[in-house]
């Protein structure tokens, strides 16, 4: 469908480093792709999980973008 943009997400991360939940901040204009980004990211995504004041692994946050571009030829 030849769609283009840039989504932007935050996830939360659990003590075990995985992503618990996605929700995206910035969408590309396309549900499609806002929904493919949250999906690839919470199942492919692994992450050194936050510390606690005692050195104790925590849930924290991440965020970032994915941009989607149709490569030129």
């Amino acid at each position: 469908q030849e769609k283009e943009g840039t989504t932007r997400f935050t996830v939360t991360v659990g003590p075990n480093g995985r992503v618990t939940n996605c929700t995206v901040t910035g969408s590309s204009g396309t549900p499609e792709l806002d929904t493919t980004a949250c999906s690839k990211i919470t199942s492919r995504a692994r992450f050194d999980p936050a510390l606690d004041a005692n050195g104790q692994p925590t849930t924290g946050t991440y965020s970032n973008s994915v941009r989607w571009q149709i490569p030129k030829d």
